[in-house]
């Protein structure tokens, strides 16, 4: 299968590397990503490097800001050895380690398929795959429930203080906590998800202390936060339905994991589905 390893270099002169086993890593600033970059640098997804005949492609997922090669913007581009992938102020230096059998290791693999044991291990091993497989009733996997479901709801916050100075104060810490959880977004979507009843109880309290400007400014960071998490939500539920439909359960891994912490409080015949999903997805050890 081969492994993608990219050298990042940041603009302060730090230096990673990070390797993604298989042809494809997704590089953005969201939880789920590859290759997690700082949000302020990178969108949630902002680059997918995707191996093809052994030629390294990319594709930006959005337009701005732009990602170049070599300092071109691009929308679709093959990667040569010595390109240079730039996003934001990041530099990134992509290349594709394949499987290889030469060598010493050939030697190895043929010394163990020369080993009786190993190929008696081996048939055991297979046997026992075929009739987990074989042996699963299971059906393909059935698709969403019928009926749409929304990540946020329209409920109305209110707020819990009754005098000027204690609810502007509780405002305050509310909007604080917020933007705390905001921030630990491209790590963990559920903080985003937390941020926006904070967000809801922070503009019911600055407008309980006549503070409109205030509550307007809250209000316009919990739509922004709304509106990108829920685009995102969307995204995610139609790639997952489609993956699971092409039978592609790489992606699909990734996205049932991020959609059941999205829905982590939430209830019904949906959240219902991505358990059932991931368990087919994620199959338990059989246990001994």
């Amino acid at each position: 299968m081969g492994v993608i390893k990219i050298d990042i270099r940041y603009a302060n002169g730090e230096r990673e590397s990070a390797l993604v086993e298989g042809e494809r890593a997704l590089i953005g600033s969201a939880s789920f990503c590859d290759v997690r970059l700082p949000m302020d640098q990178a969108a949630y997804e902002h680059v997918l490097i995707e191996v093809h005949g052994g030629t390294l492609r990319a594709e930006a997922k959005v337009d701005s800001p732009a990602a170049t090669i070599n300092g071109m913007p691009f929308a679709a581009s093959a990667i040569a050895p010595d390109a240079v992938l730039g996003i934001g102020n990041i530099r990134l230096f992509v290349s594709f380690l394949a499987d290889s059998v030469d060598g010493p290791q050939l030697k190895a693999k043929k010394k163990d398929e020369s080993n009786p044991i190993i190929r008696v291990l081996g048939l055991v091993v297979f046997a026992g795959m075929a009739y987990y497989v074989l042996a699963d009733p299971e059906a393909p996997i059935e698709p969403a429930p019928a009926g749409a479901i929304q990540l946020f709801g329209d409920t109305q916050a209110t707020c819990p203080q009754t005098t000027t100075e204690a609810a502007l104060a509780l405002a305050q810490e509310k909007v604080s906590q917020a933007e705390g959880k905001r921030e630990r977004l491209p790590f963990d979507v559920r903080q985003g998800v937390a941020a926006v009843p904070l967000y809801d109880t922070a503009i019911a309290c600055y407008e309980a202390a006549n503070h409109t400007d205030e509550a307007k400014e809250a209000e316009g960071a919990r739509n922004s936060l709304k509106r990108s998490m829920s685009d995102d939500f969307r995204a995610r539920r139609l790639r997952l339905e489609h993956m699971l439909k092409v039978q592609d359960y790489e992606l699909a891994r990734k996205d049932v994991v991020v959609l059941q912490d999205m829905t982590e409080d939430r209830h019904g015949d949906y959240v219902d589905w991505l358990a059932s999903v991931h368990k087919r997805l994620y199959p338990k050890k059989v246990e001994e």
